[in-house]
C-alpha cells in the first residue's frame, strides 16, 4: 500500500508526505502508520488498543500516544476534531477512517498541478502536549557500567543522565564516585573514607546530597560539584540525626531545595517520610507510618508534584502509593509479593519502575503491572531509567550465606556443610537430629535440600519458584512440609513425590508439627509488625484457628510445642505456657537478654538468647526448675540458627557477602 487517496489528500507512505492543492506536509513514521493502519480498516471501528498494538508493538499500552498521533493526522487533514470528516471518535469504543466510495484507491497518479505551493511542516517532534513516551519494555544486552572489581551501589543518575554517581568499597571504607556516562571518566568526589550511601543529585545536576554515617551518628550532607573538571568544591553538612537512622536508598532534591528522606526511630520500627530545607536546614515529618507498615522507598515524580512511596505491610504484601505533594493526600495504586528493592518513574510520568526483587515491573498509575524480562537470578536494586527511556540501570547484588556446624564440645570450631555462591539458609533438624532440611536459592530458583551424611539432595524442585514460608517434618520423619502464600506441599522423602494442597488463607510461617493431631503450629505477623500470632493449622479440613489467653490473641517471638502439644510462647524476655483449656501462665524470664528462640524436649525447655558477645542456651527443667546455662561467643558473625534435639549439634548462617554491581540493560 505505497500510496492512497483520502478525499483531496493523496497519501504517499514510503516518503512520509499527505498532499493537497494547499501543500504537501511530512510526518512522524509513526504518524503514517497509524494513518495505514486506519485506511486497511477502513469503514470499521477499531480499539486504541488495536491501533496501539500494531504501531507499537512489544511496548506497554500508552492511550495518549495513540491520542496524540491521531491528533497530527487530524491536523494535517485539516480536520477539526469537534466536527470531523475522515476520522470520527466512536466514544469508549475507538475511531473509524470513512471515506466516500469515489475517493477510495489504492494507486493514485500524482496531481501535475503546476500552480501547488509546496509547504513542508515538519511534524517530527511537533505538539509533544500530546504526547507521553512510548515505554520500552524489550531489552536485549546487560553490560557492566564500570570494570572496577570493588562492591558499587547507591547508584544515582544525574538529571540530565549524563553523569552516575555511585558508592565505592565495603562498610566503613567506601568513596563516593562520579562517572561521566559519555566518556567513561571516572573520578572519587569524597575526601575520606566512610559509611556512605542514599545519594540524590540538585535539580540543577551542580550539587550531590548523601548520608554519611560514622558510628552511631548520621548526617545528611552534599558537594556542590565543578561539572567542567569533575571535582567537588565544597562539603557542606545539612541535618544530623541522632535519635533516627536514614533508611531510604535515594534522596529526592526539589527545586524549592527540598530534600525528601525516609527516616527510623532507633530500636523501634515506626518509620516516617521527612523533609529538610538545604538553605534553612529546618527539618518537618511529611507522613508517618506505624506498625505493620514500614516505609521502604520514595521517589519523585518528573514534575516533582508527586511522590511514589513503597511500603512492607506484612503477611509478604508491599503496597504502593501516590503521595500528593500539593495536599498530602495519598492513593494506593498496587500491592505487589516478594518485596521491593527500588522504585523509580519512568520519564513520562505515567508508569513506575520497581526492583521485584530478581525481577523488573512496569506498573501504572491505574495498577496494572508489565514484567520487564531479562535473564536474571540476582537480587536487583535500584533500577531506574535512563532520561531516554532506552535503558534501565541498576544495581544487582549477589548474596552468599552457608550452613556451618559446631558442637557442644567444640563450640568455637566450624564446619562448613552447605557451601554455594548463594543463599543456602533455614535449616530445619529432622525429629532424630540425624539431617536436616534447608532452603536454597541457587540459580535463582527457591529450592528444598536434604542434607544428610555429607550429602545435598533437592526434594522439592517448587516448579512455579514460589516464595516459601517455613518448613515443619512430620514427627516420624517421613515427611516434609512447605507452603507458599495459598498453598501447601507434603513431600514424601521416600518417593520423592509432593502432594499440592490449596488454601485460602493468607501467607502464614509454619512453625512445627503437633504430636497428637494432624496439625501444624503457624504463626502470623501482629499489627505491630514485629511479633506474631500463633495459630493451629488443621491439615484435614484446612481451617486455621488462632490461639487466644484470657480472651485476647496471643503475640510472640518465639514458639514451640512439647509432646502433650501444649504451646510453648515468648516475647523479648519472658516464656508462657498454654494449655488445652487457653489458660497460660509465666514459667520462666530474662534478666535482660532477648530470647530468639525455643524448643521443647521432654522436660527440657530449651531457651536462645542473644548477647553483645554471642549467644547464651539455657536448658530449663520444667519439674526442678533448674537452669543449665552455657555461653557460646561468637567472634566471626556467624548467626545461629538451629539446635539438634538435644543441643550437641548447633547450626549457624554465616554472614551474608554481598557482591554488588552496576549494570546498564539495553
Amino acid at each position: 500500500m505505497g500510496r492512497f487517496r483520502i478525499g483531496n489528500f493523496d497519501v504517499d507512505v514510503s516518503r512520509g508526505k499527505i498532499s493537497s492543492a494547499e501543500g504537501v506536509q511530512i510526518v512522524e513514521p509513526k504518524v503514517m502508520d497509524v494513518l495505514q493502519f486506519l485506511y486497511s480498516h477502513r469503514g470499521n471501528v477499531v480499539s486504541q488498543e488495536e491501533i496501539f498494538a500494531a504501531v507499537w508493538p512489544n511496548s506497554v499500552f500508552s492511550p495518549s500516544n495513540v491520542q496524540r498521533n491521531i491528533a497530527l493526522l487530524r491536523k494535517a487533514l485539516n480536520e477539526d476534531s469537534k466536527n470531523p470528516q475522515f476520522i470520527i471518535t466512536h466514544p469508549k469504543r475507538g475511531y473509524c477512517l470513512e471515506l466516500n466510495e469515489h475517493t477510495r484507491s489504492h494507486c493514485v497518479k500524482w496531481p501535475l498541478l503546476a500552480f501547488i505551493a509546496v509547504t513542508i511542516v515538519c511534524l517530527v517532534g511537533g505538539w509533544c502536549a500530546f504526547a507521553t513516551q512510548v515505554v520500552k519494555t524489550d531489552f536485549s544486552a546487560l553490560v557492566p557500567v564500570t570494570s572496577n572489581e570493588a562492591n558499587e551501589s547507591s547508584q544515582s543518575q544525574s538529571n540530565n543522565g549524563n553523569y552516575l554517581a555511585f558508592v565505592r568499597g565495603d562498610n566503613d571504607n567506601q568513596h563516593i564516585w562520579l562517572k561521566e556516562l559519555t566518556t567513561g571518566k571516572e573520578v572519587q568526589l569524597s575526601q575520606h573514607p566512610s559509611t556512605y550511601y542514599s545519594l540524590g543529585w540538585s535539580p540543577d545536576n551542580r550539587a550531590l546530597a548523601f548520608i554519611e554515617k560514622q558510628n552511631d551518628v548520621s548526617q545528611l550532607a552534599y558537594f556542590n560539584l565543578d561539572m567542567v573538571t569533575l571535582t567537588s568544591l565544597n562539603y557542606a553538612n545539612v541535618l544530623e540525626f541522632k535519635e533516627y537512622l536514614v533508611t531510604s536508598q535515594q534522596l529526592q532534591w526539589t527545586n524549592n531545595n527540598q530534600v525528601y528522606f525516609i527516616e527510623r526511630r532507633k530500636h523501634k520500627n515506626d518509620t516516617q517520610l521527612s523533609t529538610v530545607n538545604i538553605e534553612t536546614k529546618q527539618k518537618q515529618v511529611i507522613k508517618a507510618s506505624m506498625g505493620q507498615d514500614w516505609l521502604k522507598l520514595h521517589a519523585l515524580s518528573p514534575d516533582q508534584t508527586q511522590l511514589a512511596l513503597g511500603y512492607e505491610a506484612g503477611q509478604n504484601n508491599y503496597r504502593i502509593e501516590i503521595l500528593n505533594l500539593t495536599d498530602n493526600s495519598s492513593k494506593t495504586i498496587a500491592v505487589i509479593e516478594d518485596g521491593i528493592q527500588g522504585l523509580s518513574w519512568h520519564p513520562s510520568g505515567e508508569y513506575l519502575l520497581i526492583s521485584n526483587t530478581n525481577n523488573l515491573l512496569l506498573i501504572d498509575r491505574q495498577g496494572n503491572s508489565t514484567d520487564i524480562a531479562f535473564n536474571n537470578y540476582q537480587v536487583i536494586r535500584d533500577a531506574a531509567f535512563t532520561p531516554s527511556g532506552e535503558e534501565i540501570l541498576m544495581e544487582l547484588v549477589n548474596i552468599d550465606v552457608d550452613i556451618l556446624r559446631a558442637t557442644s564440645a567444640t563450640p568455637q570450631q566450624y564446619e562448613k556443610l552447605v557451601d554455594t555462591s548463594s543463599v543456602d539458609f533455614l535449616p530445619v533438624f529432622s525429629p532424630d537430629s540425624t539431617k536436616f532440611v534447608f532452603e536454597s536459592h541457587r540459580f535463582g530458583l527457591k529450592q528444598l535440600f536434604l542434607y544428610e551424611q555429607g550429602k545435598q539432595t533437592l526434594i522439592f524442585a517448587n516448579p512455579n519458584n514460589e516464595e516459601l514460608f517455613g518448613v515443619v517434618w512430620s514427627k516420624n520423619g517421613e515427611e516434609v512440609i512447605t507452603a507458599s502464600k495459598d498453598k501447601l506441599f507434603r513431600i514424601d522423602l521416600k518417593s520423592g513425590d509432593y502432594q499440592e494442597i490449596a488454601h485460602h488463607h493468607h501467607s502464614f510461617y509454619l512453625r512445627e508439627k503437633f504430636y497428637n493431631e494432624d496439625a501444624i503450629l503457624v504463626s502470623y505477623r501482629a499489627d505491630d509488625g514485629v511479633t506474631f500470632h500463633p495459630a493451629k493449622l488443621d491439615m484435614q479440613t484446612l481451617s486455621l484457628s488462632p490461639f487466644t489467653g484470657q480472651g485476647e490473641r496471643l503475640a510472640c517471638y518465639a514458639m514451640a510445642l512439647d509432646k502433650h502439644d501444649q504451646i510453648y510462647f515468648s516475647n523479648n524476655k519472658q516464656v508462657f505456657r498454654l494449655d488445652q483449656d487457653g489458660n497460660f501462665a509465666q514459667v520462666w524470664h530474662a534478666d535482660d537478654s532477648d530470647i530468639i528462640g525455643l524448643a521443647v524436649d521432654e522436660q527440657t525447655l530449651s531457651i536462645t538468647l542473644e548477647q553483645e558477645d554471642g549467644y547464651e542456651l539455657n536448658m530449663f527443667d520444667l519439674q526442678s526448675a533448674h537452669s543449665e546455662i552455657r555461653h557460646i561467643a561468637n567472634e566471626k558473625g556467624n548467626m545461629l540458627i538451629n539446635a539438634s534435639h538435644d543441643n550437641t549439634q548447633l547450626l549457624y548462617l554465616t554472614e551474608p557477602k554481598r557482591k554488588r554491581t552496576l549494570v546498564r540493560l539495553r
